[in-house]
């Protein structure tokens, strides 16, 4: 190609308007090329301007990434670069040798004095992305079960342990020059956190910080801002927003390529969630932060002007037009203070991502509010409305609610809140909308909790079927301040002569009694009986009583079925029955649970004589 014609190309290229951007480049084969070859990359270094920097071909890397998934690897020269290094945001710049799409610019070497990178042909980033393959089970929050029901899975390590995958690097010491060991790795995504407590994102920065992205705090509503942003083009900055609203959080990179409204972009996975429904939007780069370790584009998301659709091992890609559903989370917060606050924010509906960011979101505006540590207590009642299933037009809502005391609350109320939606979305029985999730919280500055001292009958002596006895029970709460509750225990009128336990104790306790019981994990049936035992959890503010009596049982396929005949019991033992039949020793006769405005932790047992 002569050099009229490839100014010629460029300037096309270049060119701001949609139109433009929507014509198919020319594609330089991987197997045309060469070292030694030059070409010029596009990137944004400031604001929306869409610079050029200058490539210099190193060499290939056959199957480098993975079986015919083969890397570029260029010196880049030019603009900044000297000083910085391959910036974290480049990810997604095209190159162009001889006015040909190469590919775009998605791995470099952290600590590197040299500007090299490692440069995704762009056929590979094409044909990854050409596909509609369900969501694959890894992409899911992975929610465990206990022998009870629903674990509450969603703590820090959960969190960690969820997220945490192998980051793909490349070995580059094949390349002349190159340190033996020495590896390519992604650039990472710059990750701003808009709107967040310092607190949260300091954690959270750790978190996501391990798996690829380069956390930073940030406003999504900096400026000023062009009042009309270009629209997007190849070398352009392209955001996918995960939070909007009161929240914000977005990553940012470069459009490679666009094909009439289909957009290809950084190169490398997003954190290859395969199938997703991201926000895509337009994007404005402040300046470029430099680092010895990487340096990063100090950027925002704005605007949303598609949806990014697919998240694979060689690039993202998306459609211009339709944006995607998110989930609208609102949250009314009572401040310790007596203050009323109202926030309002939406998250991507995401298998693996939804409960990480609800977690992460009400966790910051929690803490934001209150003290993180210290004497406190946090009272949450959260509510996730579920679209009905297609067969039938039914409304689903789980509803959780708790009171935490102890041990940083902020930290359990997130947890309480976020846990439904790992399990929900999970589930392997069908796919759920969630439609809203309604979260009311209220602080104190006190520690509101108890421990269950004593307990005892104020009738001694046996009671006869029908009767009532009165359950004494004295709290004694944080300060040392005595309470007494009482519980009207009614024996039932088919109760049987003999003597039973009187249970009286808090919700773990009593939880794990049943754990006992059951001996092997729960497993739901279906999804309602799934929301039956969300909605069941018990909760830290009460106390629970239950009166036993030994009898003969069987919990089958998560279902307690209690006072069974020998006969059912014969036939529900036999092996052509499988292995979801757990015999028990004990029946439950009587339920009581009592509300309390603690956190009362500890359990009683007593003995009780029925007579006829």
């Amino acid at each position: 190609m002569s050099r009229p014609r490839a100014a010629a190309v460029v300037a096309a290229l270049l060119l701001p308007s949609l139109a433009t951007a929507q014509t198919v480049a020319d594609i330089l084969p991987l197997d045309q090329i060469r070292p030694g070859m030059t070409g010029v990359g596009r990137t944004v270094f400031e604001g929306t301007r869409i610079d050029e920097f200058q490539v210099s071909v190193l060499g290939v890397l056959e199957n480098a990434v993975g079986p015919k998934q083969s890397m570029i690897i260029a010196r880049l020269e030019g603009g900044p670069l000297k000083e910085t290094g391959v910036i974290a945001g480049m990810s997604g710049s095209p190159v162009f040798i001889e006015g040909k799409l190469v590919g775009a610019v998605a791995y470099g070497f952290p600590f590197s004095k040299e500007t090299i990178a490692g440069i995704t042909p762009i056929g590979e980033m094409i044909e990854a992305t050409n596909t509609d393959a369900p969501r694959a089970a890894s992409s899911r929050f992975p929610a465990p079960l206990g022998p009870g029901g629903p674990a509450r899975p969603l703590d820090r390590e959960a969190l960690t342990a969820a997220l945490r995958r192998p980051l793909p690097s490349i070995a580059a010491d094949v390349l002349r020059g190159a340190p033996t060991g020495a590896t390519l790795a992604p650039l990472t995504l710059p990750l701003v956190f808009s709107g967040f407590d310092p607190s949260t994102f300091e954690w959270a920065r750790g978190l996501f910080g391990s798996v690829g992205f380069a956390p930073v705090l940030g406003t999504a509503r900096g400026g000023p801002f062009p009042e009309t942003l270009p629209d997007l083009q190849p070398g352009g900055a392209v955001g996918v927003s995960l939070i909007e609203g009161d929240l914000d959080l977005s990553v940012t990179g470069t459009i490679t390529h666009i094909d009439k409204d289909r957009v290809y972009a950084f190169g490398h996975p997003f954190y290859n969630l395969g199938p997703t429904q991201f926000p895509m939007k337009k994007a404005y780069v402040f300046s470029v932060f430099p680092s010895l370790y990487q340096s990063w584009k100090i950027s925002t998301a704005l605007e949303a002007v598609g949806t990014m659709d697919q998240d694979r091992t060689t690039a993202i890609a998306g459609r211009l037009g339709r944006t995607p559903r998110m989930i609208p989370v609102s949250v009314k917060l009572t401040t310790s203070r007596g203050q009323e606050r109202q926030y309002g924010f939406r998250i991507v509906e995401d298998e693996l991502f939804s409960p990480v960011l609800t977690f992460v979101s009400l966790l910051s505006v929690l803490q934001a509010n209150e003290r993180a540590f210290g004497t406190s207590t946090i009272q949450v009642d959260a509510k996730v409305s579920l679209a009905g299933p297609a067969r039938e037009d039914k409304r689903r809502e789980v509803r959780v609610e708790d009171l935490f005391a102890h041990d940083q609350p902020a930290l359990q109320a997130s947890a309480l809140v976020a846990a439904p939606l790992a399990y929900l979305m999970s589930n392997d029985f069908e796919r759920v909308t969630v439609e809203q999730v309604e979260v009311d919280v209220s602080s104190h500055e006190t520690v509101q909790s108890a421990t269950l001292e004593r307990a005892w009958l104020e009738r001694a002596g046996p009671v006869r079927p029908g009767s009532l006895v009165t359950l004494k029970m004295m709290l004694r709460t944080y300060r040392g301040e005595a309470r007494t509750e009482t519980i009207p225990v009614t024996i039932p009128a088919t109760a049987s002569p003999g003597i039973y336990t009187l249970l009286v104790a808090d919700a773990s306790a009593l939880t794990a009694l049943e754990q006992r019981e059951m001996r092997q994990p729960f497993v739901p049936r279906d999804l309602d009986q799934l929301i039956r035992a969300i909605n069941g959890l018990r909760r830290n503010s009460h106390v629970y009583a239950r009166l036993l009596r030994s009898d003969e049982g069987a919990i089958v396929a998560g279902e307690y079925m209690q006072s069974l005949p020998p006969s059912v019991l014969s036939v529900l033992g036999s092996p052509d029955q499988g292995g979801s039949i757990i015999p028990i020793r004990t029946a439950s006769v009587w339920d009581f649970d009592l509300p309390t405005d603690y956190a009362v932790s500890g359990s009683r047992t007593l003995s009780l004589t029925v007579e006829r």
